[in-house]
């Protein structure tokens, strides 16, 4: 059978094709929107400031905040973490006048938490620059969590952990990341994000 193509048929091929184009155009467009404003929305965030302390840092919006404790000066957790909350803190330590560096802090810090921590291992410490230009020193390490209740107990999760140090004066500031192994590395963007806004 032959297909006679009249100049009516013509065009109507040519605005169906046309209409496919569009409909694919809108479609990408509201994708790429999609991903934008949903980018937007994760990566959200609140400032901090404490004066008292001299430190202002943004911390992500939905997070639960808990702030001006004896032992820290801002912790924040994300409340959607499962099993382990995913962490960020920042301490501050006074420092005596013969602590000379970093080790001065991180020594006397890996000899508490190995009596507190189970299987609690330093992994590596090494000096970096904060991405203001601060001079800092690094310490990566693990441990093993369980749950505190014995109701709720459960397999114990391995949780790996940054502490950033900064000697200032007579302080020392304790940037803190803490999450469980599994997702340690995909959320660790939230830390240096939160490391690129402090200010003190």
């Amino acid at each position: 059978m032959i297909e006679i193509i009249t100049p009516q048929s013509a065009e109507l091929n040519f605005r169906q094709r046309w209409a496919s184009y569009l409909t694919i155009a809108v479609a990408v467009v509201g994708l790429l929107g999609g991903v934008l404003l949903r980018s937007s929305i994760i990566d959200a965030t609140v400032r901090f400031e404490n004066k008292q302390a001299g430190i202002a840092v943004r911390y992500p919006v939905n997070w639960l905040l808990d702030e001006n404790r004896e032992d820290f000066v801002l912790r924040v957790e994300d409340p959607a973490a499962t099993p382990f909350k995913t962490m960020l803190q920042i301490s501050i330590v006074p420092i005596g006048q013969g602590a000379r560096s970093a080790l001065d802090i991180l020594n006397p810090l890996n000899i508490s938490r190995a009596t507190s921590l189970p299987s609690y291992r330093t992994l590596e410490i090494s000096p970096i620059r904060l991405p203001n230009g601060t001079s800092a020193t690094q310490m990566l390490y693990a441990y093993a969590a369980s749950e505190a209740n014995p109701i709720l107990q459960s397999i114990p999760i391995v949780v790996r952990a940054i502490d950033v140090v900064v000697l200032r004066s007579s302080q020392a500031v304790i940037i803190t990341y803490r999450a469980d192994a599994e997702s340690f590395e995909r959320n660790q963007h939230y830390f240096e994000a939160f490391l690129r806004s402090l200010e003190f």
